[in-house]
């Protein structure tokens, strides 16, 4: 498996910035990692370099957990692709539309760009889950879904990411009390 970050790096530096509209005079400066929610052409070598390194992380750090647990829009491919390296099953926490009304229980997601619901469904109490999501900015969607899982009697034993913006991710160990990995840092 590749230890290196090498085609990651470079796809973190050559992002560019495009400006999100959140109010009529509001804009949010949003990078558009190919890797993440909103990017689009991802090269198989960085494919490779990123499930990889997810997958020795996840060895590393997280083997006590029972299924991989991933947010849409931009966490669920990078937990799907580590659960399938790794033989582990997953939950995928699909956003909210009309497909799934009287079926989840359903969580407010808001980002510094948008607002949305979560969708929960198939855990059980005492599962042991690890939360594997594509970016961390201010830890808001994970703590969303670590506050639901704590109500639902849901273990998280740990988040794993593919990059963490500043050093929120670290406040977020902190307050949620579980390991929080991350490939790199900007």
């Amino acid at each position: 498996m590749s230890l290196t970050n090498t085609r990651l790096s470079d796809s973190i530096a050559n992002a560019r910035t495009v400006k999100i509209q959140k109010t009529n005079d509001t804009f949010y400066d949003f990078k558009l990692y190919p890797f993440g929610e909103r990017g689009t052409y991802i090269a198989p070598e960085l494919i490779n370099e990123i499930t990889d390194n997810l997958a020795v992380s996840i060895q590393g750090h997280f083997q006590d957990c029972d299924y991989i647990v991933s947010p849409e829009p931009g966490g669920h491919t990078w937990g799907m692709l580590a659960a399938y390296k790794l033989l582990k099953p997953i939950n995928i926490l699909r956003l909210s539309t009309d497909l799934y009304k009287d079926i989840h229980l359903e969580v407010k997601r808001e980002t510094a760009y948008n607002e949305n619901r979560i969708c929960f469904d198939g855990f059980q109490a005492n599962d042991r889950v690890l939360l594997v999501d594509d970016v961390i900015s201010s830890g808001a969607t994970i703590r969303s879904i670590a506050v639901q899982m704590q109500e639902m009697g849901v273990k998280l034993v740990g988040v794993q990411a593919i990059i963490a913006k500043g050093e929120h991710y670290r406040k977020l160990e902190e307050d949620l009390n579980v390991p929080v990995r991350i490939l790199s840092q900007v």
